[in-house]
């Protein structure tokens, strides 16, 4: 078989170790599927960030999340959360309460925008990732998600 990852960034040399191999088609394929959800949530007007944060407020519910617990919870990690809460709020996706007692602490909720365009993605997020999986069969996706799970 082929080494297409060799093919697809031009490299003429092997890889020195499987390792090697393995952590760079990990890094490339992450880009590629960034890359399709990118493309789909821009053209809802957000990034994948921000749409990261919907879900984990969405999932929060009604009592929202401080920074902090939002910063934990992301797939990825945001440099500066308190600016991405701002320009989500700018938005309408979402409000900032400040805490009465302490000031600092800042409460996101998401708004009923931005469960609007949570519900808007689904199906298409869906469809995406339908497209992206489509040549691996379910063990083979199971056996993915654990290895990927084994290397974190």
């Amino acid at each position: 078989m082929a080494n297409r990852i060799l093919e697809e960034i031009r490299q003429t040399r092997p890889f020195a170790t499987l390792k090697e191999e393995a952590a760079l088609n990990i890094v490339r394929t992450a880009d590629a599927l960034r890359r399709g959800g990118e493309l789909l949530f821009r053209r809802h007007g957000i990034t994948s960030a921000q749409y990261n944060v919907l879900r984990i407020l969405r999932g929060a519910g009604d009592r929202g999340l401080h920074c902090g617990a939002i910063a934990e919870r992301m797939i990825t990690a945001e440099p500066d959360i308190t600016r991405l809460l701002m320009r989500m709020e700018r938005l309408g996706l979402l409000v900032r309460q400040r805490n009465g007692s302490d000031r600092r602490m800042v409460t996101a909720i998401v708004t009923d925008r931005g469960l609007q365009v949570l519900d808007e993605l689904e199906a298409p997020l869906r469809e995406l990732q339908e497209q992206q999986f489509a040549r691996l069969s379910e063990r083979e996706i199971e056996a993915l998600i654990h290895g990927l799970e084994k290397v974190r």
